[in-house]
Order: C-alpha cells, then sequence, then structure tokens
C-alpha cells in the first residue's frame, strides 16, 4: 500500500526528516513564538514546516496556535496573496508552500502605490473571509513577491469570524480589523502619518490598545532615558 502524500512529498518521508530536523536543530528557518519553522527543499520543492517547541503548557499553547493558524489557512484557501497550506500533519506539524519573498521591512518595491493599493485589497478580502490578521505591524509578516505583489504570512494570533453569535469573538474580529488596516496605513505611509492623504485617512483609526501600548512604551523610554541617560 502507498504511502499518503503531501505537496508530492511521502508523508512517512516528509515525518521522519521533520523529527530528525527537531531532534539535530536542523534547516532552521525563523523562531517564533509559535516555536520553529523549518524549510524543507527536495528534488525542487520546497516546504516551510512550522513545530511547536518546549514542554507542558508551553507546547500545548504553541500547538493550539499552529491548530487555528490551520483554520484560518483553510477559511483563506484560493486568495492570492495567501501561501497555500498542505496540511496540519499528525496534528502539530503545519506544512505550508514555501513563498518567494522578502519581508517587506528589506524589500525594494518597484511601484509602491501599486503595491499598497494591492495589499489594502488583500486585507479587506481576507476580511471579507472572515479573517483578521492582527500582527501585521511586524514587517516580517507581510512579504513582497517580485518586487510588486503582496503576500501575507503568519496568522498564529489571527481571529476566525465565528458564524453563531459570539460577542467576544466579534468584538476581537472587528478590533483586529483595525489593527490590520493601521499596521497598512503606517507601512505605507512609514509611520510618517501627517503624510496621510485624506483618502487613506479613513482606513486609520487608533485604538485604545495602540494608544495604551504607545503611552507605556513612551513611559519607558522617558524613565530608562532620565535613570541611564540614553
Amino acid at each position: 500500500m502507498k504511502s499518503a502524500r503531501i505537496a508530492g512529498v511521502p508523508e512517512n518521508e516528509l515525518l521522519e526528516w521533520i523529527r530528525t530536523s527537531v531532534s539535530e536543530n536542523r534547516n532552521v528557518l525563523s523562531h517564533g513564538y509559535q516555536g520553529q519553522t523549518f524549510i524543507f527543499h527536495r528534488n525542487g520543492q520546497r516546504l516551510v514546516i512550522k513545530a511547536p517547541m518546549g514542554r507542558g503548557v508551553a507546547w500545548f499553547i504553541r500547538r493550539w496556535m499552529l491548530a487555528n493558524e490551520h483554520r484560518v489557512y483553510q477559511t483563506l484557501a484560493g486568495i492570492d496573496g495567501i501561501p497555500q497550506c498542505h496540511g496540519f500533519l499528525q496534528k502539530r506539524y503545519l506544512i505550508l508552500a514555501y513563498v518567494e519573498g522578502t519581508p517587506i521591512r528589506h524589500a525594494r518595491i518597484e511601484d509602491p502605490e501599486f503595491f499598497f493599493n494591492a495589499l489594502l485589497q488583500l486585507i479587506q478580502r481576507m476580511h471579507a473571509a472572515g479573517v483578521a490578521h492582527g500582527d501585521l505591524k511586524k514587517k516580517d509578516n507581510t512579504l513582497v513577491v517580485e518586487g510588486k505583489h503582496p503576500c501575507l504570512v503568519d496568522f498564529g494570533v489571527a481571529v476566525i469570524r465565528k458564524k453563531r453569535i459570539a460577542p467576544l469573538n466579534r468584538y476581537l474580529f472587528h478590533l483586529f480589523r483595525k489593527f490590520d488596516t493601521n499596521a497598512w496605513a503606517k507601512l505605507k505611509y512609514n509611520r510618517q502619518m501627517d503624510m496621510m492623504t485624506a483618502e487613506d485617512r479613513i482606513y486609520y483609526h487608533r485604538t485604545f490598545v495602540e494608544y495604551a501600548a504607545s503611552w507605556i512604551k513612551e513611559s519607558y523610554c522617558k524613565t530608562r532615558k532620565f535613570l541611564i541617560g540614553r
């Protein structure tokens, strides 16, 4: 009986590769709050694999975040600018298609107006599908593909809008939607918000959470400068 295949790779072969990479700390692409991300490259096939790390409660929380991210990718399947998901192997390893892109913080964008219009449309399609990312302020979560196309990654804290009556879920979904459009405006104007056009200002509404976070950060910096002089 033939083994099941994931993106053309035999499942048992991929699982053995993952276990070896985790145990020997090899093929690591990055570390994050969900755990480790590995890059699989064989016979021209490249995959990104996320694995929960740690033990006990920390491991279960990270695994839950990966499960949530898997549900997000299922919800957003087929939308251009969202990586293809190949499954949640053994309910612990998230398998994604590799995207040849550059984090926006390091990218050279050929046509900024075209790119940011496309990024806004992608965010709006994501919201219409019932998902709010919530962490686009991190510049590593927005990729630039071929110098002009946006791609969104890392949906670990994303909120999926529930169809049933769920007040807390609806509140978080609407709050995270504001986070997303606010992050878009900050990325487009590189935090020089006084340069924002009236047309774009309708997408920027700072939330109480953002005001509070900004106040805490400013207070910390002022206190630190007063105490140590820098």
